[in-house]
């Protein structure tokens, strides 16, 4: 699909965003530093993204379509079964390694750790955060649901809660950060996901 004009220009801020937090961390992170990394003025920028929550929120979009769109293509066949196919411990599997992957590549690690540290400090881009974590919730929700389907809805949104929690503070210990990953935590992180999934 071509991109207009318009969306090409802003996904070209938003690539360029992406590799001031990556390469330069949020300390540099004024719009000012993004316009410059895009080759743009900051009125050129805020033309497509009025505010750096702004920036930040598309971003984390972006971000969060690229995961989701690895998992529709695992789930598709789950969605499209009946809806009382259970997911199987080996679909889970499968799902909890493309998730666990996406902790290898050092770049998102670092944008998302570098995100999470403006959110501390800036309630705008906390609040982006937020829903980010609310929409990757949601989603997890749905393939627990599939697993347990009698669960009720405060035991729902807390398995996938906290499978979310503990997928997104791994990330930080099996990335280069910790460096803590090795064959028997990952067998025992598959493990313990798998428990939450599906409840045995």
């Amino acid at each position: 699909m071509t991109l207009s004009k318009g969306a090409a220009r802003a996904a070209a801020i938003l690539d360029a965003a992406e590799e001031v937090l990556i390469t330069a961390g949020n300390a540099h992170s004024a719009m000012r530093d993004f316009a410059a990394a895009a080759g743009v003025r900051v009125g050129h920028l805020q033309h497509y993204f009025p505010t750096r929550a702004d920036l930040i929120r598309a971003i984390m979009s972006r971000a969060l379509e690229r995961s989701l769109s690895r998992l529709t293509a695992m789930t598709k066949t789950w969605t499209e079964a009946a809806s009382d196919t259970p997911i199987t411990r080996a679909d889970s599997e499968r799902l909890i390694l493309v998730l666990l992957s996406e902790q290898e590549d050092p770049e998102t690690v670092r944008l998302y750790v570098e995100v999470w540290s403006l959110a501390s400090v800036d309630t705008e881009i906390a609040a982006v955060v937020r829903d980010f974590y609310r929409q990757y919730v949601a989603h997890v929700a749905l393939i627990v649901a599939r697993a347990q389907p009698d669960l009720d809805s405060v035991a729902l949104r807390g398995r996938a809660e906290t499978v979310v929690s503990v997928l997104e503070g791994s990330s930080v210990l099996r990335s280069g950060i910790a460096q803590l990953r090795s064959e028997s935590t990952d067998a025992i992180l598959v493990q313990t996901l798998q428990y939450l999934i599906h409840g045995s």
